[in-house]
C-alpha cells in the first residue's frame, strides 16, 4: 500500500514538473487544479522567478502529499488499534491512504494530467516511437542473437529461451542505451 502511493506521489509530482519544463502544460493550465493553484499561489506570491516558483511548488506538492499520507495513515493505525503485522494483514480497508480531502484534490490533479499531458500529441508520438524502437530491438535480437553481447547471448539455452533473454536485456536498458543500440543496428552511418 505504501509503495503504491509513494509511486503515485513521485509520478504525479515529477510529471507536473516534466510537463511544465517540456511546455506540454503551463502554470496557467494548472491553475484549474485546486491543489496546484493553492501551492503555486503561495510560492509565486514571494516574487520568485517562474522557474524557481515551479520548483518550489513541485517541492511543496511532494511535501504536502507525503505529510498528508503519513498523518492519515497514522490516524488509521491508531483508530483501528493496529498492534501487529497480523492485524495489518486482516484489514479489509487500506491503512495507507490520503485524507479524503487530499485524495479528492490529488485525483483532480491526476485527471488533469491524463487529459492534458498524457494524451498530448507529443507524448503519444514519443510513446509510439518508443514502442517501435523496443519492438525493433526485440525482433532483431531474437532473429539473430549473435548481435547480442556475448555474455547475454551465452545465457540462451533450452532452459532460458532467446525471447526471455532478449526481454530481460531490453528491460535493463536505459533510454539512452536503447537509442544508441537502435542507431548501431539500424543507422548505416553509426559505428557499431
Amino acid at each position: 500500500q505504501l509503495v503504491n502511493l509513494a509511486d503515485e506521489i513521485a509520478y504525479t509530482s515529477h510529471d507536473v514538473d516534466d510537463g511544465l519544463k517540456a511546455g506540454l502544460i503551463s502554470t496557467e493550465d494548472l491553475d484549474r487544479v485546486r491543489l496546484w493553484r493553492d501551492l503555486y499561489g503561495k510560492v509565486s506570491g514571494r516574487g520568485l522567478e517562474p522557474e524557481l516558483a515551479r520548483y518550489a511548488a513541485v517541492r511543496d506538492l511532494i511535501n504536502l502529499l507525503v505529510t498528508d499520507l503519513l498523518e492519515q495513515t497514522s490516524r488509521n493505525i491508531s483508530g483501528r488499534r493496529i498492534k501487529s503485522v497480523e492485524a495489518v494483514r486482516h484489514q479489509a480497508q487500506p491503512l495507507v491512504e490520503f485524507s479524503p480531502a487530499t485524495a479528492r484534490k490529488h485525483q483532480e490533479l491526476k485527471k488533469f494530467l491524463y487529459e492534458n499531458m498524457y494524451r498530448h500529441h507529443r507524448v503519444i508520438r514519443m510513446s509510439e516511437k518508443a514502442k517501435r524502437i523496443i519492438g525493433d530491438l526485440f525482433r532483431v535480437y531474437t532473429k539473430q542473437p549473435k548481435q547480442l553481447p556475448p555474455q547475454v547471448a551465452g545465457r540462451i539455452s533450452t532452459a532460458e529461451p532467446a525471447a526471455r533473454v532478449v526481454c530481460d536485456y531490453i528491460a535493463g536498458m536505459t533510454d539512452n542505451f536503447a537509442l544508441e543500440e537502435y542507431q548501431k543496428l539500424f543507422d548505416p552511418f553509426t559505428r557499431v
